[in-house]
């Protein structure tokens, strides 16, 4: 169902799909393009709200999870889109040998355009949300995470919600997960991030695997590498800490980590991203977790139905509530 703002009375087990207004005065306007260059931040965005059977208005705030979306991924007000990736959706992936596509082979959990992750975290009682996060191809620019952060915000504001949210994000997803985390404070606002097939490494992306996407997102016009660490250094996990800024809260407030990734991913080398970050958490002292999918010989596409782990992934938000 398409509205321009949520209704007042939601039923529970609803999906909500609508335009969210950011709060002038704080922080949200549509106006936020960070560094000069950047794109994104639309203001308006696109978000869905899929509420569990449990849920009431005036009931017990509900746990949360804000699920972020990677590239190629445009909401249009349909419930097609009220998603987070057209990976192990239901009636859309015909990964698994059409599983995702017929009802009965998936353990009665098909809803046409949800997913696995979706119904078995709405099953636990989790609000299961997304947002457009000020358009796609962002790369966690600072109009990217202020809009994911001004859609944490309107959760709070419009739903019974607990104070703190779990964030899920699909490879460059993971990136406005990073950002948007920071901006809110961590883990006093987050108490858990989940990265799939995770894109971590800035730097590495703009040099080797999507140069042109991180250059335009960040304003970047040369190959300077100094021009990137003014530019976008200080939004890189895996970057140098001695700039300006981070785009990680500093290692005590660092939400617990789990990354899901495969050695066989052919979009981004793992080692240089989910592998590098999550030793380098470790090292800081921060919950961090990261679960290779492929074994020898075996083949695990950016994407594969694989990395999604439903249960493991309930499991891990409600470890860290």
């Amino acid at each position: 169902m398409q509205t321009n703002e949520p209704p007042r009375q939601m039923a529970p087990g609803s999906v909500r799909i609508y335009r969210y207004e950011r709060m002038e005065g704080t922080g949200e306007g549509g106006d936020e393009t960070g560094s000069e260059g950047e794109i994104g931040s639309e203001a308006g965005d696109w978000c869905f709200v899929r509420l569990p059977q449990r849920y009431a208005a005036d009931g017990p705030p509900c746990p949360w999870i804000v699920c972020n979306h990677g590239n190629g991924w445009r909401m249009d007000g349909s419930e097609r889109y009220a998603n987070f990736s057209g990976k192990t959706q239901y009636g859309v992936d015909p990964q698994r040998d059409g599983a995702y596509l017929r009802p009965d082979l998936d353990g009665g959990r098909f809803r046409l355009y949800s997913n696995p992750t979706i119904e078995a975290l709405l099953a636990a009682g989790y609000i299961v949300c997304g947002a457009q996060n000020g358009g796609d191809l962002l790369y966690g620019n600072r109009a990217c995470r202020l809009a994911c952060a001004a859609f944490v915000r309107h959760m709070k504001r419009t739903y019974r919600v607990e104070e703190r949210c779990a964030m899920l994000g699909v490879s460059n997803g993971f990136l406005t997960s990073l950002g948007a985390a920071a901006e809110l404070g961590g883990a006093g606002a987050v108490s858990a991030l989940i990265g799939l097939y995770p894109l971590c490494n800035l730097r590495h992306a703009c040099e080797h695997t999507h140069r042109d996407g991180v250059k335009r997102a960040f304003g970047i016009s040369s190959d300077d590498p100094g021009e990137f660490a003014a530019k976008a250094g200080a939004f890189d996990p895996c970057g140098d800490r001695n700039g300006s800024g981070s785009a990680t809260a500093p290692a005590p407030q660092y939400p617990p980590t789990l990354l899901v990734w495969s050695a066989t991913d052919q979009v981004l080398p793992m080692g240089e991203h989910a592998v590098r970050l999550a030793a380098r958490l470790r090292a800081d002292g921060v919950d961090a977790c990261d679960i290779r999918i492929d074994g020898d010989g075996e083949v695990c596409l950016h994407g594969d139905w694989r990395h999604f782990m439903p249960e493991r992934f309930v499991a891990w938000c409600e470890r860290n509530r």
